[in-house]
């Protein structure tokens, strides 16, 4: 088990269980009962660990919409970031936080600096078990671990949830790696309002706002991990049908609620928790006929609503978390 959690993120220590802003990450350094530190803190100062780290290196680029002043520091000042991260630590472990070939989107020099800091790593993890055969392929010699999303229901007042209403939501915006298009065509055969969870505004088409209206849908505000939760409790129906898979956790706060959820197949959280509704992202005339069944079927909603919830709370604890992370293939 590894003692010390290292990411981007500015603050230093455990997180509450309580913590209001319960992303994925922050609930796997919980579940981990980890020490988080600051990657840029650990970078600069004169000090060694005798534990071992899972590190969370910063997604960046030298210009353009992917373009992040931290991630350019690290080049220009710590290129070898893992090489120096490991004559702090016992062993350094990468996990990626994110989508799948990420860097692909980079300038070539980005994804050198990738590949040389991953050749570096004592253990590679990733999101997801489909994901394992990538790194198997780039790293052949290289142990691969999953870290399973995970979700902690604690600053969660259940008491305070919304009712259901015949509604849909779908994971993200009009882009290429949400495929917002798609999933909005698909949630149109429910006849029903379609909520659009936003992304930063660099990562939106310019005409996102403009064109709601004539596409029949609504944007949300930007909201923390509870808030979010609180406003997902009352749909009927979600879409992850998009390409950009990594921890999922849309799929899995779906589950949560029993909100039966049509996805990509290659996410664990989507293909555990919902196998009857889980596609390849590109076979749309799949995830239609499954999305009009959902709505004439009401056993199968019934069925796929109640599956999802009971599998939540069997795959997705504490116990069967660290039983994965421990494990290697």
């Amino acid at each position: 088990m590894v003692k010390y959690v290292i990411t981007e993120m500015g603050f230093e220590g455990k997180i509450p269980e309580n913590y209001e802003n319960m992303r994925v990450l922050e609930a796997q350094i919980v579940a981990l009962d980890a020490y988080h530190l600051p990657l840029t803190k650990v970078l600069q100062e004169n000090k060694t660990y005798e534990d071992s780290a899972l590190v969370v290196l910063p997604k960046g680029n030298f210009k353009g919409e992917r373009y992040k002043e931290l991630w350019v520091w690290l080049y220009d000042n710590h290129f070898n970031t893992i090489k120096e991260l490991k004559e702090k630590f016992s062993k350094i472990y990468f996990y990626q936080d994110g989508v799948l070939g990420w860097w692909n989107m980079c300038e070539t020099r980005a994804q050198v600096w990738w590949y040389n800091n991953l050749q570096e790593c004592d253990k590679i993890y990733c999101p997801n078990i489909n994901d394992v055969s990538y790194y198997k392929g780039l790293f052949p010699d290289k142990k691969i671990g999953v870290v399973r999303s995970i979700m902690l229901d604690t600053p969660l007042d259940k008491n305070e949830f919304l009712d259901k209403q015949d509604k849909a939501i779908i994971s993200g915006p009009f882009t290429y790696e949400y495929l917002g298009l798609h999933n909005t065509i698909l949630a149109n055969n429910l006849n029903i309002q379609i909520d659009v969870p936003p992304m930063g505004a660099s990562r939106m088409p310019e005409d996102s706002y403009d064109m709601a209206s004539s596409l029949g849908i609504n944007y949300l505000n930007y909201m923390n991990w509870r808030d979010w939760m609180y406003n997902l409790s009352q749909y009927k129906y979600g879409f992850y049908m998009m390409r950009a898979w990594g921890s999922a956790s849309f799929s899995l706060n779906c589950a949560y609620f029993g909100i039966p959820c049509v996805g990509n197949n290659r996410a664990d959280t989507q293909n555990i928790l919902f196998p009857k509704l889980s596609f390849d992202v590109y076979d749309i005339e799949g995830a239609l006929n499954v999305t009009k069944r959902l709505k004439e079927d009401k056993e199968f909603y019934n069925e796929c609503s109640l599956y999802a919830k009971e599998t939540y709370k069997k795959e997705f604890t504490k116990e069967k978390f660290i039983e994965i992370f421990n494990k290697n293939y």
